[in-house]
């Protein structure tokens, strides 16, 4: 904007698409660090407890749904798509009598108010592919057994950082 020559009025649009592109980037950064922290607490419960606060699940999806009304210009079809990997899971949770847990299933509901679903559908993919990996190593070394279960969340994480440095 800098070659452009125009009254004052100039110099108020350039304050204005600052301020706007600022307001844009604060965004993305509060929503990056707020998705790392939730997945980092999830992943603290899911190991230590085998499940995640439903308290904890419905407050950060309140907060992350309220701040992407306020900060997102999403359609109610892109908001519905975003959620989708949510809501497949929780059919799958309901059709395999948890074995894939409910508590997955709502997380990657809460995610996808502010996640977009190719970046969650990707990092789900990213996820399984660790997990398998580590299930492998520890069937190998005979640390684990057919029966044994793994937690899924921390696993999410790894994916979710992958796509972020990706």
């Amino acid at each position: 904007m800098r070659g452009l020559k125009t009254g004052g009025g100039g110099r108020m649009l350039q304050r204005e698409i600052r301020g706007k592109q600022g307001e844009k980037m604060m965004w993305k950064l509060v929503k990056t660090t707020g998705v790392v922290l939730f997945l980092l607490l999830c992943s603290v419960q899911d190991i230590k407890e085998k499940r995640i606060s439903v308290k904890m699940l419905l407050l950060s999806g309140g907060l992350f749904l309220a701040l992407s009304f306020l900060f997102d210009e999403l359609s109610w079809e892109r908001r519905m798509e975003n959620m989708l990997p949510g809501v497949t899971a929780l059919v799958a949770a309901f059709l395999t009598r948890e074995q894939i847990g409910y508590g997955d299933a709502v997380c990657l509901a809460v995610l996808g108010s502010v996640v977009s679903a190719d970046i969650l559908w990707s990092a789900i993919l990213n996820g399984l592919l660790f997990l398998s990996a580590c299930s492998i190593v520890l069937l190998v070394r005979k640390k684990a057994g057919k029966n044994t279960t793994l937690p899924f969340i921390p696993f999410l994480t790894v994916g979710i950082l992958w796509q972020m440095v990706k």
